[in-house]
Parts: structure tokens; sequence; C-alpha cells
């Protein structure tokens, strides 16, 4: 009788230590810090795997870091999807997360001329071309890069999936082919577009 309530008891433990899946609906926004620092009172193990084993989309590229399962996770997110407003990453927050993220590099934001654009504070007259972001339970939903980075966050909530975004009036012509020195040489020997995040 001992043994089989042993194995429930890990059992229960195991599935409250996974991460939530990409398709997890994110809580509403937390300011970092409320509640305290977010680590007392959690029976979640955040030493989990915050990406799937078997990453589906080819389009996305991953440092190594993002298949970390102990903490602290250092992860970069290289050539964001910019093709389209929204784009949820199969990669979970959980409560209690420490999320301190940091971008840069540039688009390519089509058109005429030198069109590339830095990513995080791109230099415009159109208030376009801005990177977006998500960190469910921690900001508000597609905040601008610029006003994210840098800052630590505390996950509150149920957590959930990154979402990275991006503003524009036309979709169909981005990407980070052809580069060139970028809109006032904003974008001269300048990288593409990444996303680093660290969750500690």
């Amino acid at each position: 009788m001992m043994t089989l309530v042993a194995a429930a008891a890990l059992a229960a433990g195991a599935a409250i230590g996974t991460a939530p899946t990409a398709g997890a609906a994110p809580a509403g926004p937390a300011l970092a810090g409320v509640g305290g620092d977010g680590h007392h009172g959690q029976s979640t193990s955040r030493d989990v795997r915050r990406v799937p084993a078997a990453l589906k989309s080819a389009d996305v590229i991953y440092s190594p870091g993002c298949s970390g399962t102990t903490l602290p996770i250092d992860c970069t997110i290289s050539e964001p999807v910019v093709t389209q407003h929204e784009t949820t990453y199969p990669f979970s927050f959980l409560p209690g997360d420490h999320v301190t993220v940091n971008a840069g590099g540039c688009v390519q934001t089509g058109g005429r001329g030198l069109t590339w654009k830095r990513y995080v504070d791109p230099a415009s007259d159109s208030d376009l071309y801005h990177g977006l972001i998500t960190i469910p339970g921690a900001t508000g939903d597609l905040e601008r890069l610029v006003n994210v980075v840098g800052r630590q966050y505390v996950v509150g909530g149920r957590g959930g999936s990154l979402k990275l975004g991006y503003e524009d009036d036309g979709y169909s012509d981005n990407g980070y082919t052809a580069h060139d020195n970028g809109t006032g040489d904003q974008c001269l020997n300048s990288v593409n577009a990444f996303v680093h995040i660290v969750v500690s």
C-alpha cells in the first residue's frame, strides 16, 4: 500500500513540474516584484525544459541554451518572425521566474532604397518597425521591446508562452535578405535581429 501511495505522489510531482505548453493561455500582466520576489510559496519546480525537445518550427533559430533544463536558462532567438504582427513561440515561462530581456540587430522592412531598420529602436518617421514582446504574467500584451530590454520582470499568474511581434503597415517584403546599411545608416555593420532571454 505504501509503495502505491509513494508512486502516486511521485507522479503528481512530475505533473506539477512540467512547463506549460505553447498553447497555454497567458495570465494577465503583472508588475515586476509585486507580491515579493515570486519564489516564496511556489510548489512548481522551475528547473524544467522551456522549449519542446523537438522544435517544429524551422523558421526559428534557438541557441543551445534555450534547451537547458536548470536555471539560469540563457536563450537567444535569432531572426524572430517579422512577417506578421505576432507569433507565439514554444518557450515557456513559469510563475516565479525572474526574466531579463536584451535584443538588437536589424530587419529588412522592404521598399526602395536603404530599407533595413533597427529591431528595437528604429529610426523612422512613421512610428513603425518596432519589435514587440509579451512575457505572460509580467509585461503587457505586445509591448515595444525598447520599453522592456534591460529591466527585470517576475512572472506571476500561471505564466505561459513567449510572444514576439513586429509593427509594420505591410509584412510581405520583410525579412533578413539583401542586407544594406539601413535608413540613415542605422544598420551599418549590424547583425540580423535577435532576442536574448535570461530566466533565473
